[in-house]
């Protein structure tokens, strides 16, 4: 076909990705610690960001404010596990990540189970999110039910 992009090798060995993982790895440490300032330490200031509820933000601050109420709100007793399960980079600068994000409460039951997109580019020798999707995952209604009879 003509008119598809040319395909280009992806840079996706493993030590092409380890870093990534790491950064994941400290977005997941800042919000067990409940630390706002430090899980958006490394989100651009344009940040586009659709939240597991529907909602667009647009911009640092505003994504910042949901995520400070959050954490040292309703979540402040929250245990939160990233799970990697796709990072790719597109160029030397720029990649994307599947992530499942499981948010348990004090009573280690699960209270959220997300799959989240996560856009990176790398400056100042760092990667960056410039944007983010959470989808909230959700057993079938029926889960663990016996299907209908006819």
């Amino acid at each position: 076909m003509s008119n598809r992009l040319e395909k280009s090798p992806l840079h996706n060995s493993p030590s092409d990705t380890e870093e990534i993982n790491q950064f994941i790895a400290t977005l997941e440490d800042a919000l067990n610690n409940h630390d706002a300032d430090a899980y958006n330490h490394y989100f651009t200031n344009d940040i586009s960001w659709g939240s597991p509820n529907g909602v667009l933000l647009q911009g640092l601050e505003p994504l910042h404010t949901v995520h400070k109420n959050f954490l040292e709100g309703s979540l402040r007793n929250s245990t939160f596990r990233y799970t990697i399960h796709n990072v790719k980079r597109l160029t030397p600068d720029t990649a994307y990540a599947h992530v499942q994000l499981v948010r348990t409460n004090a009573n280690a039951e699960v209270e959220s189970d997300e799959l989240c997109l996560y856009v990176l580019i790398r400056k100042q020798e760092a990667w960056w999110v410039c944007a983010g999707h959470n989808t909230r995952v959700q057993l079938p209604h029926n889960a663990g039910q016996a299907a209908p009879k006819n």
